[in-house]
């Protein structure tokens, strides 16, 4: 089983590497993060926590940016090639073929978030503010964020097309990113039974955002990274099942 997985995983690897669009996306967030010196003047003898935190963000912006793009069409493309009869007519599972193009997803999203890292403290070095090992806490945080999503975009996939897939996935992430505002504000307001609901319903992305800490030299407690390691993989878990349920659903004629 961990053979055919870590097969699909590696070919969806290599092709979205492949694709064109993501070195477009590279480029435009180098360019992000190489331009983040321009804003250094607006903010005077804080330049190194401007350019800091705009490269982490573009970091994460990228890596979404990635799973709209391309994890939205993870199924629907091998489907219009054709190629996803064959697969499935060897002894391929649904559940092992969702897992492999998951995990090529994710392989993909690391390499890029690595050669945005890398980026990112050539910019600082460059502009002479340095690079701090912290900023990686930061990092493996969004990537773990990012797993989430991820797992919402093959959700998806495998029931609508592209575009639908993409515009729910957008929506989640939004809503996921506004989900502990949106909990401090029924706190705030003795509490709404339908907005608590909704907010249950989104992912709790709020959870690996520890930009602002790690940029104003904030301490992070390990035990918020062992709680978003734990709870991006149940989410991405569950996802994955629920996937694979509603694939075996799908008629593939």
């Amino acid at each position: 089983m961990w053979t055919r997985i870590a097969t699909i995983a590696r070919w969806t690897t290599i092709e979205m590497l492949r694709e064109r669009i993501l070195y477009v996306v590279l480029l435009f967030a180098a360019l992000l993060v190489a331009s983040s010196s321009v804003l250094t003047p607006l903010a005077p003898g804080a330049q190194k926590k401007v350019v800091a935190d705009f490269g982490l963000a573009a970091i994460d912006l990228l890596g979404i940016l990635v799973i709209l793009l391309s994890g939205s069409t993870l199924v629907r493309r091998d489907f219009d090639r054709r190629s996803l009869d064959v697969l499935l007519s060897k002894p391929l599972t649904r559940l092992e073929y969702l897992a492999g193009k998951f995990l090529g997803l994710v392989a993909t999203l690391c390499v890029i978030t690595i050669a945005m890292t890398g980026i990112l403290a050539l910019t600082l070095e460059a502009a002479g503010f340095g690079w701090r090992f912290t900023y990686l806490y930061a990092v493996f945080a969004s990537l773990l964020g990012m797993l989430v999503v991820a797992s919402i975009a093959v959700l998806f996939s495998t029931f609508t097309s592209p575009t639908l897939a993409a515009l729910f996935t957008l929506a989640l992430y939004v809503g996921g990113s506004l989900s502990g505002n949106m909990l401090r504000f029924l706190d705030a307001s003795g509490g709404n039974p339908t907005l608590e609901w909704m907010s249950l319903a989104v992912p709790s992305l709020g959870l690996f955002n520890i930009r602002g800490e790690v940029v104003h030299g904030v301490s992070v407690h390990p035990e918020r990274f062992a709680v978003a390691a734990a709870y991006a993989g149940i989410y991405a878990l569950t996802a994955l099942y629920v996937a694979a349920l509603v694939f075996r659903r799908r008629d593939l004629r």
